[in-house]
């Protein structure tokens, strides 16, 4: 990334957590017990993991800027290839923000936008030559750098964990910031997470690549493919090559399917997209991105 890109960056994660605090503050104190989408975790609980960070990105940044490697205190290693690592990083991540919810109760908000603040501060203070340097994580060594994109993309996810939560029967659903839309695009294709990091093993003997088309609208539109191929997964702009199935969303929908807040089939008869191509594909779809 260029200097201009980290300074962008970091000024979308000042804007975006000042307008995100603005709207936790506002909540009333019975919100924070509401059940979330994420399927753990009350509304609470989900700002508390968005708090956690600053214990865990915060942290590996902070010391990998101080030139120290070691992991984070409490932390496990999570290595690519162990096996079950997904499951094992879910009960991780998941307790933890239960047990800090626990410790922090009615300081929960005030919490989270201390941690921002701090945040802002350290990114702001990082300099040209500090945005390549090596930090710990338990996946393994990364750059200060790559963990911009894992924080916008957490912030916005979990906002709409949120807002979705606290809607109104009736109520259309939030669609993800548009702001974050085009740096959440950009990191999909490069993912190590979901959902690239999960097989699909009826995929294992199809007669070829499975591609699915996604003509995409609204902010951050274009056209992607997501191909399923070998037991794999990928996403590659759309090609030449004839799809199997033709979907049309907007690129928000999209995110959300591709980080499992929706799945395909609901969100066609929620109208939130349309879809073209044999049922099977259409209905496989989620079984494959949910590991099934």
């Amino acid at each position: 990334m260029t200097a201009d890109t980290y300074n962008a960056q970091v000024e979308l994660i000042r804007s975006e957590s000042h307008r995100f605090k603005k709207y936790f503050r506002a909540l009333p104190p019975e919100a924070l017990s509401r059940p979330s989408t994420c399927e753990k975790w009350n509304v609470g609980e989900v700002i508390a993991h968005l708090v956690w960070f600053k214990d865990t990105y915060g942290g590996m940044m902070e010391r990998g800027l101080r030139g120290d490697l070691s992991p984070a205190a409490g932390f496990p290693s999570f290595p690519l290839g162990t096996p079950n690592r997904q499951v094992i990083v879910d009960e991780f991540y998941g307790q933890a923000a239960i047990d800090l919810r626990r410790t922090l109760g009615e300081n929960v908000i005030s919490a989270l936008g201390d941690y921002y603040n701090w945040l802002v501060d350290l990114l702001q203070g990082i300099g040209p030559e500090d945005w390549d340097k090596p930090c710990n994580h338990p996946a393994g060594i990364r750059t200060v750098e790559s963990f911009l994109p894992t924080i916008l993309t957490e912030l916005a996810l979990h906002e709409w964990d949120i807002r979705s939560s606290l809607t109104s029967p009736g109520e259309s659903l939030p669609h993800v910031s548009n702001g974050i839309i085009p740096t959440i695009m950009e990191k999909i294709p490069g993912n190590r997470g979901r959902p690239w990091s999960i097989s699909f093993p009826d995929m294992a003997n199809a007669p070829g690549p499975i591609r699915y088309r996604f003509e995409l609208t609204g902010a951050g539109a274009m056209e992607t493919d997501l191909i399923f191929e070998g037991n794999k997964g990928r996403m590659e702009p759309a090609g030449e090559a004839a799809a199997n199935v033709t979907v049309n969303c907007e690129t928000s929908t999209f995110i959300l399917l591709i980080y499992g807040r929706l799945i395909l089939g609901s969100a066609m008869a929620a109208n939130l997209l349309t879809a073209k191509g044999g049922r099977d594909l259409i209905s496989a779809f989620d079984r494959w991105l949910e590991g099934n």
